[in-house]
């Protein structure tokens, strides 16, 4: 599972569909290739992010649950600038 996030969205305590609707609020305004990790608590989360991600081209790269906590890790769709 990825360590770093460019970006952290802390849900926890908030219900369906707020984790969802502030990860994509996080992510409109992330550059692309950007990681986000959404913290939350509710269960919902873990099949509404896999498919919010299918639905927007969003990438999960990971997912996990401790059954208190949930996190995802996902990477914002889109093309990065060339480094050099």
């Amino acid at each position: 599972m990825p360590q770093f996030a460019d970006i952290t969205v802390e849900t926890s305590g908030k219900l369906c569909p707020v984790p969802i609707l502030e990860l994509a609020r996080a992510l409109n305004g992330a550059a692309p290739g950007a990681l986000v990790l959404l913290v939350a608590t509710d269960p919902a989360v873990d099949p509404d992010v896999r498919a919010f991600c299918s639905a927007t081209g969003h990438r999960l790269e990971a997912f996990e649950s401790d059954m208190a906590t949930y996190r995802a890790w996902v990477r914002k769709a889109g093309r990065t600038a060339p480094r050099g």
